[in-house]
């Protein structure tokens, strides 16, 4: 994928994660957001019982508004609405073209009927099961299309939304809002539809209870980057200046994007500035998304630069014991002569049940989620899903740049 396509595609989807926020915000007391709905990307339950199914696009390169453009989303609501025409259900398409007025409007029939008509093979199978009996007029009248604002006009306008929620203390640009965007994604990639419904008042809690910014590929997407990096390295620096404390890391190195050409410098980077005098109390444990085959050549490459790794590997078995031990060290005036491993280093894949049996104070989740067998009860957790090491080691005061 290209990076402008690659570039295009998160747009599309913070434009609809802020449009997302935006019905959250205004929804009745009683109302229901459903993230990625079942009809559209986001279905909004009223309290009177009407359901809007909203379907966002977002095409930033369009300078005029052509009718191919929701051929998709226009026969995936009209079958909607063919298999269940009785439903009180509303169907809008919010989207955004350059040069289009922002406003609603009404969906003329001959748009439908080329929809219909087409000859995109992704849509014919469509169009074969509702061509012959659908109801069209009954359709549109529950049917319209929307123009709405930039992303940047949207962000504003959700930004102003959360404001309004007069959350006291909580600064909007820097945590409200990047943690709301966090949350959205996160409840839009949950596949239980339950656990993707949100009310106002849920979000109101959430955001009343963070203290830390999240850091995913999303956040990271925002126009506020660098000021987002450089709050969650203040947020984070309270924790890195404790000598005692007890840190795991979990990396996904599916999304770092020079893990491979960068490991082994971060953890040489890591070592030396926080586990190399007598006062660095607690060795750090580093969990990888790998097997037991790619961490050994990990450890292999570490021991080259003269790092010594404890994997918890005897022969060819994983002990539990073995792995959680405290290393045994040398100390000759206040030096660290020896020592006879600097970290524990997990092979996730092999051992998913192993970052559980001894709690950490500190939990990092270098990743956009957090994986199902990870446990986060009675740990601090901070979610800091950088893209690549430079930023990791930014955030958590290893350097004076992210770039």
């Amino acid at each position: 994928m290209s990076d402008r396509i690659a570039d295009s595609t998160i747009k599309g989807f913070l434009y609809q994660f802020n449009k997302t926020i935006l019905e959250i915000a205004n929804a009745d007391d009683e109302g229901v957001i459903t993230v990625e709905g079942v009809v559209e990307d986001v279905d909004v339950l009223s309290a009177s019982g009407e359901l809007e199914a909203i379907q966002c696009k977002y095409h930033e390169s369009r300078e005029k508004f052509i009718p191919s453009l929701i051929f998709n989303p226009l026969l995936k609501m009209a079958e909607a609405y063919y298999n269940n025409p009785t439903a009180k259900i509303k169907y809008t398409i919010f989207i955004y073209i350059q040069d289009e007025i922002n406003g609603e409007r009404d969906i003329e029939l001959s748009i439908l009927d080329s929809a219909l008509s087409t000859n995109d093979k992704n849509l014919l199978k469509i169009v074969s099961r509702i061509s012959k009996k659908l109801d069209k007029e009954g359709f549109l009248k529950n049917t319209k299309i929307v123009f709405g604002p930039s992303l940047d006009e949207i962000e504003a306008s959700a930004k102003n939304a959360l404001k309004s929620l007069e959350i006291k203390g909580s600064d909007v640009d820097a945590l409200l809002y990047p943690n709301a965007i966090s949350l959205i994604a996160k409840l839009s990639s949950t596949k239980n539809e339950d656990e993707r419904k949100i009310t106002k008042a849920k979000l109101y809690s959430y955001l009343s209870s963070v203290t830390h910014t999240a850091i995913s590929k999303w956040t990271l997407a925002l126009r506020n980057r660098s000021e987002i990096l450089k709050l969650i390295k203040r947020q984070l620096s309270s924790s890195f200046s404790q000598n005692s404390r007890d840190r795991y890391f979990y990396i996904n190195k599916n999304e770092i994007k020079d893990y491979e050409e960068k490991v082994v410098v971060f953890f040489v980077n890591y070592i030396k500035k926080y586990y190399s005098k007598p006062s660095h109390l607690k060795a750090p444990t580093f969990i990888i998304n790998d097997d037991f085959e790619a961490i050994k050549d990990l450890e292999y490459r570490l021991y080259k630069k003269g790092l010594k790794a404890n994997t918890g590997i005897v022969g060819n078995t994983f002990e539990l014991d073995f792995f959680y031990r405290d290393p045994m060290k040398k100390i000759i005036n206040n030096h660290v002569e020896e020592c006879e491993f600097e970290f524990r280093l997990l092979a996730m894949e092999s051992e998913k049940e192993a970052i559980n049996h001894r709690k950490c104070d500190d939990l990092y989740l270098v990743s956009s989620k957090t994986p199902n067998n990870i446990e986060l009860i009675d740990v601090n957790f901070y979610q800091v899903g950088a893209s690549s090491f430079n930023e990791l080691e930014y955030v958590i005061g290893m350097r004076n740049s992210h770039e």
